[in-house]
């Protein structure tokens, strides 16, 4: 008969953990025992194991990483937990800590006061100081979205960590990537402007349905504005009224046929020869008779 070692199940954690122990949800005390029970594990293996979500393993490790129980693996990008309703709070001695000692998130949380024109609570705080320490997003990234946000009307800490998280898995992890976003940005609604005048729409806000075809068009596909300009001249020749539709269509497929420009368009839709069923003239005409079931 094997005698088992005791040593081999045991379990070994900073005894540090004891006084965070009256503050933590049953999750982050099971993330807690497993983890120190498996040592460096995939945060899906874990959520598999212990019956919980991916993102709830994410927010326990944050609480421990605040509580200094939890060090980040390097090497390897983060994934973000982008909905703060699961997210859990750093304790208050954490954050009162980074608030007084922390230049840069000092300066975070100043920024986020001022231009949300609110006193912040303590989950606002641990809600910044979750991509200030965990996510590692630098303080000038934070306060950008948080300006960012503000001028678009989007004053709600929701909001900016949503575009902050949303942003950083987009690759914009330094300030020199943000500045780049925000003129690409400026570029599009620019040309969004532009277009709001062209089709006499006013000062009314865009329909969500318009905000997302206008971001794919200029954004997404980066059309310039004078493409965009043509196929509304061609909708209104072929339908008499503005169909975002019926442009969508269009765009689309000059988009999928590689065109961008006007120069594009005009020289690629040609066609391969003379009467070809591929000509431009063909195809409006089956875009023309489609259009008469869409409407805006």
């Amino acid at each position: 008969m094997g005698i088992k070692n005791p040593a081999e199940d045991l379990i070994i954690m900073p005894k540090e953990a004891l006084s965070h122990i009256k503050g933590a949800s049953l999750e982050e005390l099971k993330t807690l025992i497993y983890l120190f029970a498996e040592g460096d594990c995939n945060l899906s293996d874990a959520a598999r194991e212990l019956g919980m979500t991916k993102a709830q393993i994410e927010a326990a490790c944050a609480f421990w990483r605040g509580a200094g129980i939890f060090t980040e693996s390097t090497g390897k990008k983060k994934a973000v937990a982008s909905d703060t309703s699961i997210y859990r709070n750093y304790d208050a001695a954490t954050l009162a800590d980074a608030v007084e000692h922390n230049t840069d998130f000092s300066l975070v949380c100043r920024v986020a006061s001022d231009k949300l024109e609110k006193q912040l609570t303590k989950n606002d705080i641990s809600s910044l100081f979750y991509l200030f320490d965990f996510v590692r997003i630098p303080a000038p990234i934070i306060c950008g979205v948080i300006e960012f946000c503000c001028q678009n009307g989007k004053k709600s800490l929701q909001y900016v960590f949503k575009k902050a998280t949303a942003l950083y898995e987009d690759g914009i992890d330094t300030y020199e990537k943000f500045e780049e976003y925000l003129a690409r940005r400026a570029a599009v609604n620019s040309s969004i402007g532009r277009l709001r005048k062209l089709c006499g729409m006013g000062e009314r806000a865009l329909t969500s349905k318009e905000t997302k075809l206008f971001d794919c068009w200029f954004g997404e596909w980066g059309m310039p504005f004078e493409t965009v300009e043509l196929a509304y001249e061609k909708t209104i020749d072929s339908t008499g009224k503005l169909s975002t539709t019926y442009m969508n269509g269009i765009l689309r497929r000059w988009h999928e046929e590689g065109f961008v420009t006007v120069e594009d368009v005009k020289n690629g839709d040609k066609g391969p020869s003379a009467g070809a069923n591929t000509s431009f003239e063909g195809d409006e005409f089956i875009e023309a008779a489609l259009s008469r079931g869409f409407d805006d």
